[in-house]
């Protein structure tokens, strides 16, 4: 049983474009787990992690199965969505939090932070490419937890490519 927080927010469909990465804290991690990773900049978004957290993004467990993802354990533990973790998960088109606990109690504890956060409404994070996400973990390692964080909703995203996004990306459509 899947949920995907746009249930939570249903009938949110925003129009607008995503922020730009300037009009925000210089994160790129809270950035890419809040939905606020212009597309223009996705292709970049793992050598920028790198780069930025050193200690952190240079040694990930892989998950070769599918889906293909990897996880990172960070120095310090990042906050967003009103969770802290210091556990990461990247796939192909999306970055998630790893939290510990139910993924019920985890979308009734978002769904408190959404309604009192000066975040909300979410303008310009979540729109038809962008989706706010969270489920109960289900491959090896991760069972038990829950992931949360944001899905790109590009049809050729793969962050965990070099070439991440390639030239003729459309948005997935249909799901």
């Amino acid at each position: 049983m899947a949920l995907l927080a746009g249930a939570l927010i249903a009938g949110m469909a925003l129009a607008q474009d995503p922020p730009m990465l300037d009009d925000f804290d210089d994160d790129a991690l809270v950035e890419a787990l809040t939905c606020r990773t212009a597309p223009q900049r996705l292709p970049a978004l793992l050598p920028r992690l790198r780069h930025e957290r050193p200690a952190d993004f240079t040694q990930a467990e892989r998950q070769y199965s599918l889906p293909l993802l990897d996880l990172y354990r960070l120095d310090a533990p990042v906050q967003a969505w009103g969770q802290t973790s210091d556990g990461i998960v990247i796939a192909d088109n999306r970055v998630l939090m790893v939290i510990e606990g139910d993924a019920d109690a985890v979308a009734r504890q978002l769904d408190e932070y959404l309604q009192q956060s000066s975040a909300s409404p979410l303008a310009g994070a979540l729109d038809e490419m962008h989706a706010l996400i969270v489920y109960p973990g289900d491959v090896p390692g991760l069972q038990g937890r829950v992931l949360l964080g944001c899905e790109y909703r590009f049809a050729d995203l793969r962050l965990l490519d070099d070439d991440a996004l390639l030239p003729h990306s459309h948005p997935i459509t249909s799901r």
